[in-house]
């Protein structure tokens, strides 16, 4: 195969997505209303052919409105290519194209995220695929920063009544919530919380959070659940979502001192009984492969793990 005979390009419009999309992933279906919604730009879904063969296709994700990506989430190669060599080169020269024309100047490389089986490592043809991708990365510079299980509640599956230890409410006002975020922060094990602690404070990191994810859900914030012994004293929050795609869970918390009394399970119960009361299909959640104790609150309350999640950044 001549690589030097390569067309490396950004698609020209929605007129190329049946081409970007010959290549199968789960968020093929998405794309279009991605487009419609300003989520994707065409610049920003690139496709590397070799005649009108497509070899490879890489799309940014972002926030409608978001004058940069946020995310690169597709990455693919033809796993139809015998050699790979040839596969982890082209996934490279793509990357490479890409990358200085989809991010500005100076602004730093969005993370990757990969959706994959949660099984993946025990299929040859999965794992081949997913290895392939990461060796593509790193040789953009890319680690492996978390891999993250995605669950899921599904509607008709068993709903535990109130247990009468806590009461739940919505926050008084935004102040309370990002205190609570703050101070939830303290011995944390989710990832992406532990890293932006080395470079902020806990409130610079609980601010950023709310900013640059609660506050942008176009779901009601009464939906929202503060946890309260009878008391009043706060223990811990859950903030059920929709983001444009699913109903979530999108942040679920105790705080230090209520920890390891069983509160998580009650919290994520209210979270889980208020989406459903939206009779929603379905609601997901994700969380750190090394978070067992969220993972367990999780499996307690009847989400399942349907995929996996594999994240990597650049220095």
């Amino acid at each position: 195969m001549d690589l030097n005979s390569l067309t490396i390009r950004p698609i020209t419009g929605r007129d190329e997505l049946s081409l970007f999309s010959r290549l199968p992933y789960l968020l093929n279906e998405e794309l279009a209303d991605d487009l419609a919604q300003g989520r994707r730009r065409p610049e920003w879904m690139w496709v590397a052919l070799l005649g009108d063969r497509l070899l490879a296709r890489a799309a940014w994700w972002s926030r409608p409105g978001d004058a940069a990506p946020h995310l690169l989430d597709i990455l693919d190669v033809d796993d139809g290519l015998p050699d790979a060599s040839a596969r982890v080169e082209i996934g490279v020269r793509l990357l490479r194209a890409a990358l200085p024309a989809v991010v500005p100047n100076g602004s730093p490389l969005p993370e990757s995220s990969r959706l994959v089986p949660p099984d993946w490592r025990d299929s040859a043809v999965t794992r081949r695929a997913t290895e392939d991708r990461m060796t593509i990365l790193e040789r953009t510079g890319a680690t492996l920063f978390v891999e993250r299980l995605r669950l899921e509640w599904r509607r008709g599956s068993p709903l535990p009544e109130p247990g009468g230890r806590l009461a739940f409410r919505p926050p008084h006002e935004d102040h309370e919530l990002l205190t609570l975020m703050t101070r939830v922060l303290d011995g944390t094990l989710d990832a992406h919380s532990r890293h932006d602690l080395t470079r902020m404070s806990a409130g610079a990191t609980a601010a950023r959070h709310y900013e640059d994810e609660l506050a942008r859900y176009a779901s009601p914030k009464d939906w929202w659940r503060v946890a309260v012994l009878p008391d009043a004293e706060p223990v811990g929050f859950v903030i059920p979502a929709h983001n444009g795609y699913n109903a979530i869970i999108a942040y679920l918390a105790v705080l230090p001192e209520h920890r390891g009394r069983g509160y998580i399970d009650d919290i994520l119960a209210e979270g889980t009984r208020v989406l459903a009361r939206q009779d929603v299909p379905r609601v997901r959640a994700s969380t750190d492969l090394g978070n067992v104790p969220m993972a367990n609150a999780f499996r307690r309350a009847g989400y399942v793990n349907f995929g996996r999640e594999i994240n990597m950044t650049w220095a």
